[in-house]
């Protein structure tokens, strides 16, 4: 593959090292003068910085700088540069399609027949030019009962190779930038070969990357055009194409807004506000949380990007998704909402393993029930979540017994598919999600992940 030639999207001739980023972060909220020493370090190359070890990735450093400069983007810079110098911890292998186990072969062990045929079909899905193709991201996957045979759907053809890597998305919040490089020229390489013209993503980040970072900072240009499923959920809404029999709900919820809803700012914030739009049409009250929009805070997922070793690196993102759900129940709000498969993928992770009251859906379960679709939530949710919390557990002990790593291969081969496991003992495996099936386990492991991660703090 020919290297790709990134372009920096930092902008260091606009950066007066002013510090008002790193003063208004919700996270470090570095005091004026410690955080304008910590920019210069960071321009100065330096991998010491605080910032590198307490930032969770969130993209609100962007809209605070007066500047412009894209201060994130130096952030992902050093991340990159720590990369080449001592590779990944063990247990990001869990979300690398491209090692093995990771999350998406390990719950081949407890999906459903049906389960495995619908993702098989999305992974195998070969476009036409004339298909309403819609770019489904891998982590939907783990939850793909939230769109399963619903009507919203009918009219597209839906595709996901696992080994997308969601555009690179989740790997560009992590620093790992000459990657996603790599990731954005095989993904052109093969959009080309669709001949569609438009497709739409069910994800703000893959739309971001198709539209923002593959050309502007991987030099890789698609020729189609990307659009955002939620925009096309509102337009039809208001077109009357989409009916909405059962509003109002009368649910009240808290939207969680993630990190790359941060990053369409130059469009109005569109990535957060069309949601709450949609929500409203719903006829659901809407109680915004403390940092909410341009200063919400991470599930807790980016709190990995910053990590130091593998040993501490789920510590900090409980305790962070600890101090998101603490945000989200002071509303008093029946639920938090989010519009990310990604993150609510954590959130449910983090529910069960806190066992939070506050409940949790994802957008696309709002819009169904008000249009009066039956849906099985929140036990399909909760027993998927207790499934990945098995595994989560069952590759945070595998991982202790391995070394750092690099992301040497960005496909696999789909004959090989991620349905088929090469290193795993499944006897484990099922073991530690047949103690989740007890209350008395997930209460005691729910006091102690709390005490623990109040320790830390």
């Amino acid at each position: 593959m020919d290297k790709i030639k990134r372009i920096p999207a930092f902008k260091e001739e606009l950066c007066d090292r002013c510090g008002i980023c790193l003063n208004k972060c919700p996270v470090l909220q570095l005091p004026l003068d410690e955080a304008k020493s910590e920019i210069q370090k960071l321009i100065e190359g330096d991998l010491d910085s605080r910032v590198l070890k307490d930032c969770t990735t969130c993209f609100s450093c962007n809209l605070y700088c007066p500047q412009k400069a894209n201060p994130y983007q130096l952030i992902l810079e050093r991340w990159n540069d720590l990369y080449k110098i001592r590779g990944f911890a063990p247990i990001f292998k869990f979300v690398c399609p491209t090692e093995s186990p990771n999350l998406w072969q390990l719950l081949n062990i407890f999906l459903s027949n049906k389960e495995k045929k619908r993702i098989y079909k999305w992974m195998k899905t070969k476009p036409e030019s004339n298909d309403n193709l819609l770019f489904v991201d891998s982590f939907i996957h783990l939850y793909s009962f939230i769109i399963d045979e619903s009507s919203l759907f009918e009219d597209f053809n839906l595709i996901d190779p696992v080994d997308y890597w969601c555009a690179g998305g989740y790997l560009y919040q992590l620093g790992i930038l000459d990657v996603v490089g790599k990731i954005a020229k095989v993904m052109k390489n093969d959009i080309d070969t669709w001949s569609v013209k438009k497709i739409v993503t069910t994800l703000d980040a893959i739309h971001h990357m198709f539209n923002i970072v593959h050309p502007k900072e991987m030099g890789i240009v698609h020729d189609q055009e990307f659009s955002d499923l939620n925009e096309y959920f509102l337009e039809k809404i208001n077109s009357g194409e989409i009916t909405l029999p059962q509003a109002p709900l009368n649910i009240t919820l808290t939207v969680h807004d993630n990190c790359f809803s941060k990053s369409n700012n130059a469009n109005n914030g569109s990535y957060w506000e069309t949601p709450r739009k949609i929500l409203k049409k719903c006829g659901c009250k809407i109680i915004e949380m403390k940092h909410h929009k341009k200063d919400s805070l991470c599930c807790g997922w980016g709190a990995g990007a910053s990590w130091t070793s593998n040993f501490s690196l789920m510590p900090d993102i409980l305790v962070h998704g600890i101090r998101k759900f603490r945000e989200a129940e002071e509303t008093g709000a029946d639920a938090i909402v989010t519009y990310c498969e990604g993150c609510n993928f954590v959130l449910w992770t983090l529910k069960e393993l806190l066992g939070s009251k506050i409940d949790v859906y994802h957008i696309i379960e709002i819009i169904r029930l008000a249009m009066g679709e039956k849906l099985d939530h929140p036990t399909q949710n909760r027993k998927r979540a207790l499934d990945i919390n098995a595994i989560l557990i069952y590759q945070v002990v595998v991982s202790i017994f391995q070394n750092n790593f690099y992301i040497n291969r960005i496909t696999y081969n789909r004959e090989k598919n991620s349905f088929k496991p090469t290193t795993i003992n499944t006897i484990a495996l099922r073991a530690i999600r047949l103690l989740f099936r007890f209350r008395i386990v997930r209460n005691l492991l729910s006091k102690v992940i709390r005490s623990f991660a109040s320790f830390k703090k």
